[in-house]
């Protein structure tokens, strides 16, 4: 089966999570906006991409610190759907059975997906993977070696 292909999901999910940012203790977060990159790692191309800003439960919660923070208004959400009512596209559109990376997704990103599904009652997808780029100093040191030796033959081919 062709890798690129959805039947095969070797596919990689590149995504990232904008939030609210909690003004008083318990209040939690909430997702503003939802932005997926689906690649295919063995060759290296984009296969489609999506995002999607999300209207918060209540659009009080979203504080100026947020604002600040990501740049997204409540203007900007007030007519956007509720993650209750598009779950489904969060799903089927980027994440099922596919390796997820990003940026600090194990202790940010993914709390948060699951946060929003357990809300709403549903079960949330689970990666086949995961590849975060928030690493331990000793992984920081393997990929710049490894970016080092990629950037010595990109250099040989050119």
């Amino acid at each position: 089966m062709n890798p690129t292909t959805s039947g095969d999901r070797s596919e990689i999910c590149l995504f990232d999570l904008e939030t609210t940012i909690p003004r008083r203790r318990g209040q939690g977060f909430s997702i503003l906006e939802f932005g997926a990159i689906l690649v295919c790692p063995k060759r290296l191309v984009e296969l489609k991409s999506f995002a999607s800003l999300v209207r918060p439960d209540y659009l009080s919660s979203i504080s100026l610190d947020s604002v600040r923070c990501n740049g997204i208004t409540r203007d900007a959400v007030a007519e956007a759907r509720s993650f209750s009512i598009s779950p489904k596209k969060f799903t089927v559109s980027s994440t099922v059975r596919r390796v997820w990376a990003g940026h600090n997704i194990v202790r940010f990103d993914c709390v948060r997906i699951r946060e929003a599904f357990e809300k709403i009652g549903r079960p949330a997808p689970e990666p086949k993977g995961i590849i975060d780029s928030l690493a331990s100093l000793d992984d920081v040191r393997m990929n710049l070696e490894v970016l080092k030796y990629c950037a010595t033959v990109l250099f040989l081919v050119w």
